[in-house]
This record gives structure tokens, sequence and C-alpha cells, in this order.
């Protein structure tokens, strides 16, 4: 790794950890305040919508970001404003789709195919996802320089847009609870913070501004990148949401939402490596293996151990303590997300292996990316209904926690078949899972002798 390449990374890996640190620390502020302003069975509907939302955009994805930034056109303005002009007609589509899906979901729900204890059939969700809809329109629209800000590792732009609109999003949903007590605090929090981004993304902050333009060379381009990040973002979608997608059709709304409480706590560090690892670690890996390939080994693992003991620990200690977390910040209406959330946190110690995903879209080896989500979602999809009809809820919530580790040993079978792997290191953080176990443990005794 050169030394200014060295020198960019730390640079723009201290914005990207401390910016979502800090975006962390407000949604877990906020929760904390809505959670006493709002019912659980809102954050379970809620839930629903993320889900439908995050799986339209993810079915719809041909890899924008990771194109420009792999691509040796990604600074050129003809390419850029193509993908600008393809990112807005997606926009413009998914906000039509989203609609049409809250039609059905309100057709079925009226001829009572939907039962009502459960959060699809909640009758707001099909009006609650129409606002929504909104969103698909509003992110479509977004600068198409976010994503060249990404290449330059030119974060603190990137993170003060997505810091301020968070911010104001958060504000105006609090406010709202604080004087309406409903769920529309959540729905139109998020429809604000959506059009801070796009205003934000055209201001003065980003010099370039966006135009119409539709290159059939650059077109060709990322159709032909995208293809495979399509279907690896569909099954993305598939392993990331579908302990939502398939709970929601499993339990009541109310039981989804302390769920959904313990899955915001367990994956509050694990959202904040993905973007590390996306938004840095991806151009590092890039820019290494477009300028010095022989290098690639040392770089992918001096940064993979960091990212390993950081999360092993986490894991051991949240797995040790997660019920008296949840005992001092919660209210009685969500402890059981206790126990979830020492089950969820175990999936921590799979974090490092989607370095090696970066590695495989790097090297424009996209499809191995679908490989190994295709093992995961056939397992997923399989275990958590058999563990909860068979077993009941607590072994749903083992198989969902423990799905993410057949990546781990996929990872490393495909690394050593393609490229490169040193086990020595791969098992290197494995101590610091018992650490973490150890100082949960003394946490737990801390906090009894000091409050009883």
């Amino acid at each position: 790794m050169t030394q200014t390449l060295k020198y960019r990374t730390i640079r723009s890996g201290s914005w990207v950890i401390l910016g979502h640190l800090f975006s962390q620390l407000l949604r877990f502020c906020s929760n904390l305040i809505l959670t006493r302003l709002l019912v659980p069975e809102m954050f379970g509907v809620m839930a629903i919508v993320t889900v439908i939302m995050s799986g339209l955009a993810m079915f719809s994805d041909v890899g924008l970001m990771q194109n420009i930034i792999q691509s040796n056109r990604g600074e050129d303005r003809d390419f850029l404003n193509t993908a600008w002009t393809i990112q807005v007609l997606r926009g413009a589509v998914l906000f039509i789709i989203t609609l049409v899906i809250s039609l059905i979901l309100y057709q079925l729900g009226q001829m009572g195919y939907l039962s009502p204890s459960t959060a699809y059939g909640n009758e707001q969700l099909p009006m609650i996802l129409a606002v929504m809809s909104l969103t698909a329109l509003i992110a479509g629209a977004n600068s198409i320089y976010l994503s060249l800000l990404n290449r330059k590792l030119l974060m603190g732009k990137l993170i003060t847009i997505g810091i301020i609109s968070q911010v104001i999003g958060l504000m105006f949903m609090l406010i709202w609870a604080w004087y309406n007590r409903d769920i529309w605090a959540l729905v139109f929090g998020g429809v604000v913070s959506s059009f801070i981004k796009l205003l934000l993304s055209h201001s003065q902050l980003i010099t370039e501004k966006c135009q119409w333009c539709w290159d059939k060379t650059a077109v060709h381009e990322i159709f032909h990148f995208g293809k495979w990040v399509f279907l690896s973002s569909i099954l993305g979608f598939l392993v990331n949401q579908g302990d939502r997608v398939l709970l929601g059709g499993m339990i009541d709304s109310q039981l989804l939402g302390v769920y959904t409480v313990a899955f915001f706590l367990a994956n509050a560090l694990k959202e904040v490596m993905v973007k590390l690892i996306s938004s840095v670690f991806y151009p590092v890996i890039s820019e290494t293996i477009r300028n010095a390939p022989e290098s690639l080994e040392k770089v992918y693992y001096k940064i993979k151990n960091k990212i390993d003991f950081v999360t092993f620990f986490m894991a051991g200690c949240i797995f040790s303590s997660g019920q008296k977390i949840i005992y001092f910040v919660y209210d009685q209406r969500y402890q059981d997300a206790g126990w979830m959330l020492e089950i969820l946190a175990l999936s921590l110690v799979s974090v490092g292996c989607i370095l090696a995903d970066q590695c495989f879209l790097a090297h424009g080896k996209a499809k191995l990316i679908s490989l190994l989500a295709s093992v995961q979602v056939i397992s997923l999809y399989c275990t958590v209904p058999l563990a909860y009809y068979f077993y009941g809820w607590e072994l749903a919530i083992w198989m969902i926690a423990l799905n993410p580790m057949i990546r781990i040993l996929l990872s490393a079978w495909i690394m050593k078949k393609y490229f490169f792997i040193d086990i020595k290191k791969e098992i290197l953080a494995l101590p610091f899972l018992g650490v973490g176990l150890y100082v949960g443990e003394g946490f737990n005794r801390l906090k009894w002798e000091l409050w009883g």
C-alpha cells in the first residue's frame, strides 16, 4: 500500500468510523425515546415497510456505485451522467412498483387473505407503504457525484451530507411522535431525511451538476458489470432481510417490534464495519489490484485482522451481557429483546468474510458473491421455518444467528481456490471471542454491584 493510498485510507476510514458511530448513536438515542412514545407494534409494521422498500431497491440494483469505483471510466463525465440518468429512471420505476404493491396489499387485506394479527395484515400498512414510495423517487434523483467522492476516498462531504439529513429527519420524527404518538412519525421522518439528502447532494457541497446523458458505451459497461451485482443484490436482500420476511408472517406485530429492537442493537456495530468495508476498503482493494496486485494479500489481511479483532471481541461481550443491556435501557415491554440480542450477537463473527466479497468484486468476479449468497438463502429459508414450527421461537432465532457462519467456510474455500488464504491469519482473532465473553461477564457483575 503506497503512502498516498495509506493516508487516504486512514483519513477516509476515520471519517466513516466517526460518522457512522455518530449516526448509530443518534439512532440509538432516538430509539430509546421512540420506544417510550410508541408501542412495539408500530416498529413491527415499519420493519415490514423497510423490508419491502429495501427489497425493491436491491431487486433493481445494477451496481452503479460499485461500477463507478471499479471502472477505468469512473471519473468520465459522460459515464457519470449516464449512470445518473439510469439512477433517476430506476427511482421512478421503484416508485410506481411500490404504489402497486401497496394497492395489492390493501386488496388482499380487504379480501381476508392476510391475518390482521401479523404485520402484513395491518390495516395501515398499504397507506404507509404508498407514502414511503416517495423515498425511492427522491433517492433516484440524488447526485451521482456522491459515488465519485466514494471512489476518490473523499468521505468528509459524503458523511456530512448523511449526518445532516439524518439529524433533521430524526428531529422531525421525535417532534411528531411527542405530539401525536402514532406510526406516522416514523414514516414522515424517513421522507424528510431522504428529501434533505437530495437537496444537499445537489448543493454547493458538490461542485459538479448532473445532466441527462445516454452514452451507449457507458450503458453497455454499466449493465454488463451490473448483471452479477443485480443477482448478488437480490440474494443479499433475501439473506439480510430474510429474518423479517419470514417472521413477519409467523409472529404478531408486537413480537416482531421487540425483535426489531434486538436486531437493531445486534447489527449496530455490524453496520459500521460493513459501511467501512464497502465505502473505504473496497476502493482500497480496487486501487491495489489496479496499481500493485502483488501486494493484495498483505493489504487484505492487514485489514481483515483488524476487523476480526473488533467483531469477535464485541460478539463475546454482547453474548454474555445482552439481557442486562436491555434491562437497563428499555422498559418492561421490550425485555424479551435481551435473550434475542445475545443470540443475534454471534453473527458478528462473520463480518470479516465480507471483505472477501469486496475482493471478488474488485476482480470482476461478482458471480462468486452470488454463489455464496445462494447457499445462505437456501439455508436460511429452510432452517428458520422448520425450527420455528417444530421447536419454537428461540431455536428460530438461533438459526438466524448461525446462518452467516456458512459464509465463513465458503468464503475461505473460494479464497483458497481463486486467490490466497492463510489459515493462521484467518483464526488469529479467535481468542478475542473468549476475551469478550470474560469482559461481558465482568460488565454484568459491575452493573449489579452498582445498581443492585
